[in-house]
């Protein structure tokens, strides 16, 4: 009976699993700071994301002449299961996992997968 109990007990317990990050704490994070882009895979167009919590993001790009051009577009968090967090940003959905550096900041990456052919990463890191 007892051992029965702590089958139980470990099967509940292994059900109720959550991630370090909810939807606020991570919509906080987001909407904190201002974030550089650098490419990890290969180098993006991106070069700054400025998230709103009205769900509105700025997102400057390279114009390919040297300059930037800004961009106003939506986003938006979601998961399926309170632990891997997607963020769809005006169509592109990306899986946002929070990291740390070796010097204890913070940063996010970004990873896009929807083929081996158009697969790539961004870690965004804090300008402010």
């Amino acid at each position: 009976m007892k051992k029965n109990l702590l089958i139980i007990l470990l099967l509940a317990a292994t059900g109720a699993v959550y991630g370090q990050y909810d939807k606020n704490k991570l919509m906080n994070i987001i909407t904190s700071k201002v974030w550089s882009v650098k490419g990890v895979t290969s180098e993006r167009p991106e070069k700054a994301f400025t998230f709103s919590k009205d769900m509105s993001v700025q997102v400057d790009k390279d114009d390919g002449k040297g300059g930037t051009v800004s961009k106003k577009d939506s986003w938006s968090l979601s998961s399926t299961d309170n632990i891997r967090w997607f963020i769809n940003i005006g169509g592109q959905s990306y899986e946002v996992i929070v990291s740390y550096a070796k010097n204890g900041t913070q940063y996010l990456k970004l990873a896009h997968k929807t083929g081996a052919s158009d697969s790539y990463e961004m870690n965004l890191f804090s300008s402010k």
